[in-house]
């Protein structure tokens, strides 16, 4: 029992470290996009020339923040959810739909690495005009959000089946 304890007290550990440290790239992502977007607007209103990198760079910043929100979203349940059903359900067979649920979107995380892989090594030759960088760049976000969503399904499962134990 103990060593069940212990078990359950590091995935909790390893899903909430996973979760801030997801939590914090989206943020940073945001940020140096807010902030490259005032460089953007200032070079153009104040000092009458604009850099043209930062369109590119702040589009990169924005997708990654996107795509890291979904998968912060499923990790705390945030997304929006319609339960008018759901509650009135029995304790059994809402516990059936959550684990459906769940693998449903493991499934979706599964489709974004594999078609995201592709995609980005599709794209990955061809060049972003203003910066030079790969344009498979834009994407690689797909797929580590795909291992993401992934990692944090299959640790809601491993929680969802510990809690039927008990």
């Amino acid at each position: 029992m103990p060593q069940e304890r212990l078990h359950s007290k590091v995935l909790y550990k390893l899903y909430h470290l996973l979760e801030c440290m997801v939590e914090i790239c989206g943020a940073y992502m945001m940020a140096l996009m807010v902030a490259l977007v005032f460089y953007q607007v200032f070079g153009r209103y104040i000092l009458h020339r604009t850099p043209g990198w930062t369109e590119e760079v702040a589009l990169l910043f924005m997708m990654a923040y996107g795509f890291l929100s979904i998968a912060i979203g499923f990790a705390r349940g945030s997304h929006l959810s319609i339960n008018i059903l759901y509650d009135h359900l029995p304790l059994k067979m809402r516990r059936v739909l959550d684990r459906f649920y769940e693998v449903l979107v493991i499934g979706c995380g599964v489709f974004l690495l594999i078609e995201g892989y592709k995609f980005t090594v599709l794209t990955w030759s061809s060049i972003l005009p203003a910066t030079g960088l790969p344009n498979g760049l834009q994407y690689l976000i797909v797929p580590i959000t795909g291992i993401v969503i992934i990692v944090f399904g299959l640790f809601k499962l491993i929680a969802d089946e510990k809690e039927d134990q008990s």
